[in-house]
């Protein structure tokens, strides 16, 4: 079992949360390099992780239903929209994406791309 919260804000932790553990959100996507630059391994369908907020304070538990890779230009409107985060159209999720990972690439020095891969993960909530 991990701990992660999903966000690079303290407002966008807590939205996340809150809505993961409403059930609204019931996906997540990271950029692929990020797992090779901290030498981590992928995630693995049955995985468990509790959600934290933005004072890592744990707000439900969610289990791995699936884990797939693609590149960012590859991303389907249903899979943005199970993120369940804003308006819920793909346009919103394609522009805030684009600025997180943007961010989060220069912060390990490479270019995020609309060829960048990313680790697609879907799940639902088992506790509470």
């Amino acid at each position: 079992m991990i701990a992660e919260a999903f966000g690079d804000t303290p407002e966008l932790i807590d939205e996340c949360a809150r809505l993961v553990n409403a059930g609204i959100k019931r996906a997540s996507c990271g950029l692929k390099v990020s797992y090779l630059a901290a030498n981590e391994r992928l995630p693995t369908v049955g995985q468990l992780t509790v959600v934290l907020d933005s004072l890592e304070a744990p707000v439900c538990i969610v289990a791995l239903t699936s884990v797939t890779t693609c590149r960012f230009d590859e991303v389907t409107p249903a899979f943005a929209a199970l993120e369940g985060e804003g308006d819920g159209t793909y346009a919103w999720w394609h522009r805030e994406h684009v600025r997180f990972f943007q961010h989060e690439a220069a912060g390990l020095g490479v270019e995020f791309t609309d060829a960048s891969e990313l680790v697609l993960e879907r799940f639902e909530k088992v506790f509470p």
